[in-house]
């Protein structure tokens, strides 16, 4: 992978963080949710996978983001169920440990 493709994919995952955030400030929040939610991100890195590998790991990577889907939805649950109790630090900080558990159970599966 050269410099070139590195830097772009920096750049055009960092504008869909900058375009939530923007939404979420002037807009509506909704749609910023809607923004992370959709699979942009696995599609990008679909494009950017498929084009410098292998079809094996192609599906590979894929499969990986499905799994993984779960743990993550387990995050933003707890997240969102811990930001009204707490200040957003301790909120995220603590959501990670559901998340932990979720990825160490996916990869036992997996």
């Amino acid at each position: 992978m050269n410099w070139l493709n590195i830097v772009a994919q920096f750049i055009i995952s960092g504008s869909i963080v900058v375009g939530a955030t923007l939404l979420a400030k002037h807009i509506d929040a909704k749609w910023s949710g809607l923004l992370v939610a959709l699979p942009i991100m696995t599609i990008l890195g679909f494009i950017f996978i498929a084009s410098s590998s292998s079809q094996i790991v192609t599906q590979r990577y894929l499969l990986s983001a499905l799994m993984f889907m779960i743990p993550a939805a387990i995050y933003i649950l707890s997240l969102y169920l811990l930001v009204g109790r707490t200040n957003r630090v301790t909120s995220c900080i603590l959501s990670l440990i559901p998340l932990a558990i979720a990825v160490m159970l996916v990869q036992k599966i997996f």
